[in-house]
């Protein structure tokens, strides 16, 4: 991470190697096994971000999976599932946000809510506004995404008006102070 000194210079904040907590452990332990990896990099907590102050580590446990003002950066990592294996993690699920997703190896299937498949190779990129979805790993290998979330408004259904509300996803995420 770059950062500036008290003269205004550009300079190296932080070149830490970062690790991967475990979502289904509310202390983010490190995964094991067939549990996917999401390695938190920055998350900002205002838009416009502020570019200079104090920094908050957002490493070494869980966070929530999108910021309710700020933007999100993350590397998840889908180990793959076996098909006789219970899948705790790879759920449909919609978020309030616009995310940008690029896969930096492997490949992985996108699954929308009407069944459709799209098989996404290394160097794909996939924008999700909004939409329900779910990730399959069905490569038989590790796939690694790079995923950049920034909240947004909900989406509203054209013809009702409806509000899609986001997916509970607090299984997933840090937990909430006194809980």
């Amino acid at each position: 991470m770059t950062d500036h000194d008290s003269n205004g210079k550009a300079i190296i904040g932080s070149d830490m190697v970062l690790e991967p907590a475990n979502p289904l452990d509310p202390s983010g332990k490190p995964p094991t096994g067939i549990i996917p990896g999401f390695t938190s990099i920055f998350r900002t907590t205002k838009h416009p971000a502020d570019a200079q102050g104090p920094w908050a580590d957002p490493h070494g446990g869980m966070q929530d999976l999108v910021g309710k003002e700020g933007v999100v950066c993350r590397i998840v990592d889908f180990p793959p599932i076996p098909a006789d294996h219970p899948d705790d993690v790879n759920f449909m699920h919609r978020t309030i946000s616009v995310d940008y997703g690029v896969v930096l190896k492997g490949e992985i299937e996108l699954v929308l809510d009407d069944g459709v498949k799209t098989l996404m190779k290394e160097g794909d990129v996939v924008v999700q506004r909004g939409t329900i979805h779910h990730w399959n790993n069905v490569s038989g290998q590790n796939c690694r995404v790079f995923f950049v979330l920034v909240p947004a408004e909900p989406v509203k259904v054209e013809k009702t008006g409806e509000l899609l509300p986001a997916t509970d996803t607090t299984h997933l995420e840090k937990p909430k102070d006194g809980a």
